[in-house]
């Protein structure tokens, strides 16, 4: 059985008022380092993404980023368990983060997939589908992987 550990916050301070402004709003999700995780997180970007107020493409979009990024966790690192964030700045930018437990690559490197190879394009997809992405180290040797996504009008 596959335990979530689900964190919510939906309050940030304006820089001005010193009052609290929902225009932040944030999810942290630490799920067990399996396969079947990769659905529990998409689940959790769609629901939230849409219950924030962001259009059903840029859910489709996060839900797709989501899961590239947490395979990747999963697949390239000896993690036991995948930290999951995921942040809204008022409804025009999202922010994407995975941190895993470390044991993996020093960095993830995106990769020319063949034709006929089955592996090797999510973080071509994830650059394609997001503004930015990057990697910073992690706690305890591990590595979070970030992506960037907002509403533009080429959306």
């Amino acid at each position: 059985m596959a335990v979530a550990l689900r964190q919510r916050s939906t309050m940030a301070h304006h820089p001005n008022s010193g009052s609290v402004d929902s225009a932040l709003r944030q999810e942290r999700l630490q799920l067990p380092a399996r396969g079947a995780s990769v659905a529990i997180a998409r689940h959790q970007v769609r629901s939230r993404v849409l219950e924030w107020g962001f259009q059903e493409e840029l859910c489709e979009s996060a839900e797709l980023v989501m899961s590239e990024l947490f395979t990747n966790a999963l697949v390239h690192t000896g993690s036991e368990q995948i930290l999951c964030v995921l942040r809204a700045h008022e409804r025009r930018m999202l922010y994407i983060e995975v941190a895993d437990q470390g044991g993996g690559p020093a960095v993830p490197t995106p990769r020319e997939a063949g034709l006929e190879d089955e592996c090797g394009r999510g973080l071509a997809l994830v650059r394609a589908l997001a503004d930015a992405w990057g990697d910073r180290p992690g706690m305890n040797g591990g590595r979070v992987v970030w992506a960037q996504m907002s509403v533009t009008a080429g959306r």
